[in-house]
């Protein structure tokens, strides 16, 4: 016998009841279960909805309610353990006002996807896309005891999250159609046997889920065409020189008839990505000789570094405010975060050696990375918390985030530069401590800055940290960290492709999800950020032997290549420059106008251009070939 089998609507495990399938009050159906491999069952049920009791019923319910106490439960990408981190207003909890939570399938990465653990057993469940109706998921609680529902058809409620911290005072459910005749749902539910109550068990749970939906890629577009493209964004439409500064604007708007620059937010490293940009402009010039590129790579660089530079070995990270305060270092306006000294520190040790490669050597460069480090070093917490963001005067503005382990990456290359022990030292007691924060609470927090709460973002220090510490020890432990933290990640990407509506912009450009990352709990639309650890997935892929992360990697990619405009792409009216494409994709209800949802962000931006010419460049000059050669020579 399984270890997991089901009799009388029980699933027993062992012997014991783990969970009951809550009866449809009402209907005439049909219950079927199929053992599909050990531990995952198909669960259909057949509503004879011609035969109903009722005459005005309206959903549905597939509901499993869990015996043994729960300790975590997830929504993947909407709902981790309640949300309960963070200042922001995103649904938290299990109820709003009284009222249970209902989320539409296609918010969650996994469609409708509930996850939950007790001490003993993990448990998870999805709809299953060929039900006659679309689904929606819940999760209530009742007298200590969990009950994990799918709703059909599709509704959300009892209001809708359509942008960041905002609600539409309303529900929502799809017209019920064919009240006659019969009606087919359908889940799929993943069950394991833990071997401790330490630690979070969805690692059956996503990658079920991820074979499940398994498709043939689609090569959306070859990689000469994605360094061509990005280019000519970055370069003919990003780029200025105006007032002494020299940098790239963060997007394009359309401002009366025409895409306009915002230059009021210019940021070296996330959103804004002056320094990456350059590098990737340096490493262009190596690649086809083309000196003017590395002489405007070069030229943002050195504004940065003659600007920016703080006398305790801070760096400012946002250029706009070097403008607005000069020398000011007392003001409490400005601060410098985690995420973009982490930039700092990167790519400025890339520029330095491809600059060699170049004949130009900048020691001064290696100076700022120093000591930036020696300022985290000194500022670092007995208990190896080193924080968030910090003052011009050095004194830490926010020390809560998951988000500072991205100064204990940022340690751990300037160690492989340096051979400081300090920084490693310093990398490791840090790491530590955010690995054991994330272990006690389930999720990692607050990686995007304009945003305060659970994100995906602030889990990627996390996992380049822990592999890095690898190379450079060589402990295992390490290794299988970054797979714990790997798991964490994969429960942001789109598992599966959301069916869009036919006269929705995503339906129109028959935009694909699967691969694609939610954002945050705060966010709930799909960006690219995911590009960030494309490269760690394709190296943890080659050090662990499990291909499912080099699937992962590739997904990532492709989905991260959709809807960029060739110059001929038009969306409402607008036509699009070469290269541009949308920050965020709007798989779900959310930041359109009012019932006009399944949209496009219309914001233009830098950022995952970035990220794509990064992962190319290291490609194209480890080759050492030119973007012009055939595509079989530089992949």
């Amino acid at each position: 016998m399984s270890l997991f089998y089901v009799e009388k609507q029980k699933i027993y495990c062992e012997g014991r009841v783990v969970a009951g399938a809550e009866p449809l009050s009402g209907f005439h159906y049909r219950e079927d279960w199929q053992e599909i491999e050990e531990g995952v069952f198909c669960w259909t049920r057949t509503v004879f909805s011609g035969e109903c009791d009722r005459a005005d019923f309206e959903t549905i319910h597939m509901a499993l309610k869990l015996v043994e106490p729960v300790g975590f439960y997830m929504i993947p990408g909407v709902l981790y353990h309640g949300n309960s981190w963070g200042d922001g207003l995103e649904p938290k909890g299990l109820v709003h006002e009284g009222e249970p939570w209902v989320f539409a399938s296609h918010r969650a990465g996994i469609p409708a996807g509930l996850y939950c653990q007790s001490e003993k057993t993990a448990f998870g469940m999805w709809a299953e896309p060929s039900s006659n109706l679309t689904a929606s998921c819940s999760f209530t609680e009742e007298k200590g005891q969990m009950t994990a529902r799918l709703l059909f058809p599709e509704q959300e409620g009892p209001v809708i999250y359509c942008a960041r911290d905002t609600y539409e005072d309303r529900n929502y459910i799809d017209p019920y159609v064919n009240k006659s005749g019969t009606i087919r749902v359908s889940a799929v539910v993943v069950l394991k046997k833990r071997s401790s109550a330490e630690g979070y068990d969805y690692d059956v749970y996503v990658q079920k889920a991820w074979e499940y939906f398994k498709r043939e890629s689609q090569i959306v577009m070859d990689r000469r065409s994605v360094w061509d493209l990005g280019f000519s964004f970055i370069k003919d439409s990003a780029y200025f020189e105006e007032n002494g500064l020299t940098g790239f604007a963060m997007g394009l708007t359309w401002q009366n008839g025409g895409w306009k620059q915002k230059r009021d937010y210019l940021e070296i490293g996330w959103v804004g990505q002056h320094a990456s940009l350059a590098v990737s402009l340096i490493c262009k010039a190596l690649i086809d000789g083309d000196n003017s590129d590395l002489l405007k790579g070069l030229k943002v660089l050195d504004c940065w570094a003659d600007k920016a530079v703080l006398p305790n070995g801070l760096f400012r990270c946002r250029y706009d405010r070097v403008l607005q305060y000069k020398d000011d270092t007392e003001n409490r306006d400005e601060r410098h975060d985690a995420a973009n000294l982490y930039s700092v520190i990167e790519e400025y040790l890339e520029a330095y050696h491809v600059l060699l490669e170049a004949g130009i050597d900048r020691k001064s460069y290696l100076t700022i990375v120093q000591r930036l480090c020696d300022f985290i070093t000194s500022v670092q917490r007995k208990d190896g918390k080193l924080g968030k963001a910090w003052y011009n005067d050095g004194t830490c503005s926010d020390q809560d985030g998951t988000v500072g382990c991205y100064l204990a990456s940022g340690l751990c290359g300037a160690y492989m530069e340096f051979k400081k022990p300090e920084y490693v030292a310093a990398a490791r007691k840090a790491f530590e401590f955010y690995y054991r924060e994330f272990m006690e609470h389930g999720y990692t927090t607050a990686g995007a800055l304009d945003t305060c709460c659970v994100d995906k973002e602030s889990a990627i220090p996390l996992l380049e940290t822990a592999v890095r510490l690898y190379e450079i020890e060589g402990n295992e432990l390490d290794l299988e960290r970054a797979v714990v933290v790997s798991r964490y990640l994969a429960t942001w990407q789109y598992h599966y492709d959301v069916v869009f509506p036919e006269n929705s912009i995503l339906g129109q450009l028959g935009y694909l999800t699967r691969g694609g990352t939610a954002v945050s709990v705060q966010h709930h639309h799909i960006d690219c950020y995911g590009l960030v650890f494309y490269e760690i997935w394709m190296k943890l892929s080659r050090l662990t032997g499990d291909p499912v992360w080099r699937e992962r990697a590739e997904a990532v990619w492709n989905n991260s290549l959709y809807n960029m405009s060739d110059g001929r792409m038009v969306i409402k009216g607008q036509r699009r420059p070469r290269g541009a494409q949308d920050e965020g994709f709007l798989q779900t209800r959310w930041h359109t106008k009012k019932g006009e949802y399944f949209g496009v962000s219309e914001w233009l931006v830098v950022w995952h251009h970035a990220f794509r010419l990064k992962i190319l460049r290291k490609e194209f000059l480890a080759k050492r070939v030119g973007y012009d050669k055939e595509e079989k020579n530089i992949c």
